[in-house]
């Protein structure tokens, strides 16, 4: 290549990788592949592109590709294994290019940590808005500077009784015309609604018609020195004002009169707030389980994948089995063939004799004869581990299960254990120690979720090696399955919210917060629970309990 294409390739702003599908080697990067990967550019030659994309996905991608099924990527998220051991989270893009008659994959990536963070922030914010927008105790309305309804909390249209029909219309003329019609002075409420780029900021007290008032508060909306529009807050005072009309024609009563007044309002103002924390706290719940379902999602997601990865596999995998089945049967016929001419080989002549023996010594028939059947016996022993594997990610996934079914817990748990076999088998020891649990009724893929979560967690826990330990029990009332590590543990201020969304002790990229949190969710809703027993610096057991039977009232909440 030349020194100015080589200049134009480093100057990219893209990862640029060069594979040869058919090694799957990579032929060459840019500066910036050595720059956010670390690894030199000698080591990417010496290097198979799933050195760097190792996930699931992506080794099938590219084993396809290997075997000649050749498809190009746009856009797809994924995760790059850095010199440093770190993972990059990337959007990829995947070009075929021919080269002198050959195709080759052209791989181009970019860094989206940064995007990444800024939209989480973003949401976040977003998120923080809203909450508070619902949860102050004032009807708010905001108007841009046109004169159009930008915004407005459900207590503001139930104040002000909004028809729903008028609020689907999205007539904002008609909103506000609504509003000032339903106020005593309507010609101050048009003027202050219409006064929305007005730098000074307002207080009013509003009358309506039908007894209430409403405490009017407005400020100007800036972006920078722009007023873009005005903000209204609302609040009923009805009831303060009859107070301080009910204390003024009572000043004159008697002392233990006011103070039981007092004391009624003080009761009214606690169950405001009571009021108030509690709907903060509905508020808080919805957030969460709108996080689980969108990682539950996620993982429906995969699970769907991994069936059809399944279901593709079984088709190869069926007539491989079937053909070496014949060919062992071909095999021990001809090996009895064998066995028949070598009762005769006395008959033979000297010359004819010297000629077999020298055949048998040059193929070393006799370690052919002993080999060719390990050799048949190890590679259908090899298939029927290949089935055992596509089985168990039929029975992780269980996509098509809405319902719940009768299942095993300990066979779900052994499924998930061999689809995740590969995030542990390099940094721990399995010990199992099952009690064989009696079947019960469930969500299976959901309850592997579960186990898939405390299995790659226990995994990450232990630093160098060491050991996992599956154990299972029951009793007549409830079943349990505890997953022990022989980690780090779990630090003591850190467990008490261990099952929060978002909270996590991982590096930044290396976990979302959300696996414990859905975990503990769907343990919930199987009317269980979750206990955590940790030491720092010793190891960790998780431990799911869950009923044996569930009641009709429970089957109804779930």
């Amino acid at each position: 290549m030349s020194s100015l294409a080589e200049l134009m390739l480093d100057h990219c702003t893209h990862m640029m990788l060069l594979v040869d599908p058919s090694t799957l080697r990579i032929m060459m990067g840019n500066q910036l592949v050595t720059q956010m990967l670390g690894y030199s550019r000698a080591d990417l030659v010496a290097m198979s592109i799933t050195d760097i994309e190792s996930s699931l996905q992506d080794v099938f991608y590219w084993e396809d590709a290997h075997n000649g099924q050749h498809q190009e990527i746009e856009g797809q998220e994924g995760l790059y294994q850095c010199a440093d051991g770190t993972m990059l989270s990337v959007v990829k893009s995947i070009r075929i290019v021919a080269h002198e008659g050959l195709p080759l994959m052209l791989v181009l990536a970019r860094d989206t940590r940064h995007e990444r963070k800024v939209e989480d922030t973003l949401e976040q914010t977003l998120s923080q808005l809203r909450a508070t927008l619902e949860s102050t105790g004032n009807g708010i309305l905001v108007i841009d500077w046109q004169g159009n309804i930008t915004n407005m909390n459900r207590l503001f249209s139930s104040m002000w009784g909004i028809p729903d029909a008028l609020l689907l219309e999205r007539n904002d003329a008609a909103i506000l015309e609504f509003i000032a019609a339903k106020v005593m002075e309507p010609d101050l409420c048009r003027a202050r609604l219409r006064a929305t780029v007005d730098t000074a900021e307002t207080e009013d007290l509003l009358r309506l018609t039908d007894g209430r008032v409403f405490e009017c508060k407005s400020h100007p909306q800036y972006i920078g020195e722009r007023i873009v529009g005005r903000v209204y807050g609302y609040s009923d005072i009805t009831e303060r004002i009859r107070a301080e009309e009910t204390l003024r024609e009572s000043r004159d009563r008697l002392e233990d009169r006011v103070r039981e007044r007092t004391a009624e309002l003080e009761q009214a103002n606690t169950t405001l707030q009571a009021e108030k924390l509690h709907q903060e706290t509905l508020i808080r719940k919805l957030e969460e389980a709108h996080n689980q379902l969108l990682q539950s999602e996620k993982m429906a997601s995969i699970g769907q994948l991994a069936a059809g990865v399944a279901h593709e596999i079984n088709n190869p995998v069926g007539f491989v089995n079937s053909n070496l089945g014949t060919l062992q049967r071909y095999a021990d016929d001809l090996l009895r063939l064998l066995s028949a001419y070598e009762r005769i080989e006395l008959d033979l002549t000297s010359e004819q004799l010297e000629e077999i023996v020298c055949i048998k010594k040059e193929i070393d028939a006799a370690y052919l004869r002993d080999d060719i059947g390990d050799l048949l016996n190890e590679s259908l022993d090899g298939l029927q581990r290949v089935k055992r594997i596509v089985q168990d990610l039929k029975d992780f996934s269980h996509v098509d299960k809405a319902e719940r079914e009768w299942a095993s817990l300990e066979a779900g748990l052994e499924s998930t254990l061999n689809v995740v076999w590969n995030e542990i088998k390099y940094k721990a020891d399995v010990v199992k120690e099952y009690a064989q649990l009696p079947q019960i009724e469930c969500f299976p893929s959901q309850l592997n979720q579960v186990f898939m979560n405390l299995l790659v967690n226990a995994a990450h826990a232990i630093e160098d090696h060491g050991r996992i330990t599956l154990r299972t029990g029951y009793d007549e009332n409830q079943i349990w399955v505890a997953i022990e590590d022989t980690g780090k543990g779990i630090r003591p201020e850190h467990l008490s919210r261990i099952f929060e969304p978002f909270f996590t002790t991982k590096a930044v990229g290396k976990g979302t917060g959300l696996g414990l949190s859905l975990s503990y969710g769907i343990v919930n809703r199987h009317h269980g629970h979750i206990d955590v027993m940790s030491e720092l610096g010793k190891g960790t057991v998780f431990r799911v309990v869950l009923p044996r039977t569930v009641t009709a009232e429970s089957s109804e909440s779930k």
